[in-house]
């Protein structure tokens, strides 16, 4: 099959197209050239976010996975964020519509869901807590309008983590450690939450790829931690204690994940378990500069 895979550069999406290479014909969109070495990947440099885009994407595609996202901070960069959360989604899938692409996974996240004390299920009223998720939310909500005939599938992708990440919470936790930063707890670690491994999330958007998954689908990993959890696991491989600072406030809650749906339309026999994947996210991360 032929994939388009936007957002290719990103954290993601530099493990993922390289995995989806080995079975499919790549389309990476991407905002600066990376260095693939696959002749069966083929770069377009673009801005999701100019009108003009659609004009240089192929039509001849099978699939479209849409990892792009704008983690800027709101509200300076609103206009940013909702362009290329939202904005590019229909854009994106209008021309699935025209084109007649069979299938479109989207990169969607459990924070449009609010902090619980219990597992959230894909049926819950999500309440997104921040204009990001809000925009991530909308993006479901547009394809909810192109489902037919498009296969749609959203995955909504709880704290994935993994060597070569930057700026988001477990390379933040990592860093904390190492330099021996305070860590403020909420209530001894809030929120709990059940990380995603790069390597298992990359599989499931290739599964997806291939056909599995329908819908709206949670995707976590195996086991619940806690922030305190993190960083202690963190201090082991770096041989540092953490320094904690407990903050005095209201219960916020939880953003764990209810995986069932993600077990039963995607085959992943392990699940790599945060002790592992801690360490491999120290061990395995880029040389620093």
């Amino acid at each position: 099959m032929r994939v388009l895979v936007t957002g290719a550069a990103g954290f993601v999406g530099r493990q993922l197209v390289p995995r989806l290479a080995r079975d499919h014909e790549i389309v990476a969109l991407v905002r600066t050239m990376p260095a693939w070495e696959m002749p069966t990947i083929k770069t377009i440099v673009a801005d999701l976010t100019s009108p003009s885009v659609g004009a240089r994407l192929p039509r001849d595609v099978d699939v479209i996975v849409h990892l792009a996202q704008a983690y800027k901070t709101f509200p300076e960069h609103a206009a940013e964020i909702f362009a290329v959360n939202a904005t590019s989604t229909q854009r994106l899938a209008d021309h699935a519509r025209a084109a007649g692409v069979r299938r479109f996974v989207l990169a969607s996240s459990g924070s449009i869901y609010s902090p619980a004390g219990a597992p959230l299920r894909e049926t819950d009223i999500p309440r997104p807590m921040g204009f990001h998720p809000a925009t991530k939310l909308i993006a479901e909500q547009v394809l909810d309008y192109y489902a037919d005939p498009l296969e749609v599938v959203a995955l909504r992708l709880f704290a994935p983590y993994g060597p070569g990440q930057v700026d988001r919470l477990v390379p933040r936790l990592i860093e904390s450690v190492r330099n021996g930063s305070a860590i403020m707890l909420s209530r001894g670690g809030e929120p709990r939450l059940n990380p995603i491994f790069i390597s298992d999330l990359v599989e499931v958007f290739a599964q997806a790829v291939s056909g599995a998954g329908n819908g709206v689908i949670n995707v976590a990993g195996p086991t619940t931690v806690s922030i305190r959890d993190i960083a202690e696991l963190a201090g082991e491989v770096l041989g540092r204690s953490p320094v904690f600072v407990d903050q005095d406030r209201e219960p916020f809650g939880d953003l764990v994940a209810d995986t069932s749906a993600m077990a039963q339309q995607f085959a992943i026999a392990t699940l790599i378990e945060p002790r592992t994947g801690i360490r491999r996210t120290i061990v395995e991360e880029p040389a620093r500069a």
